[in-house]
């Protein structure tokens, strides 16, 4: 033996009257509905909020490793065109001592 329910309110409920019944779940209905669009409300504003804050955090991030990594670049090419120059100023000071050499020694020949 198979049981079965009817839950058509018209039968259900044949005492009653219905109206109220289904103006109470209509109620209990836009309830749910209304704290559903609040929790996804929720939802895609925290993760709004979450996406922006990262992508700032991120974005700092991105420039204060730009901005040190260029004040090292900076201090290494410094360094660098200093050795360059004590390189070029030895080897000026070495062609005019040459010069100056060469200069007294045809004097001196002469």
């Amino acid at each position: 033996m198979m049981w079965t329910l009817n839950v058509d309110p018209k039968t259900a409920f044949s005492g009653m009257h219905a109206a109220p019944l289904l103006q109470t779940w209509s109620q209990v209905a836009d309830l749910y509905r209304d704290a559903t669009q609040a929790s996804m409300q929720q939802l895609w504003l925290s993760s709004a909020n979450i996406i922006q804050e990262h992508t700032m955090r991120a974005f700092m991030a991105a420039a204060q490793s730009c901005a040190e990594a260029l004040a090292q670049n900076a201090v290494h090419v410094q360094q660098q065109s200093m050795a360059r120059f004590i390189d070029i100023n030895q080897k000026a000071a070495g062609m005019m001592g040459n010069a100056f050499v060469d200069a007294w020694t045809a004097r001196m020949s002469a």
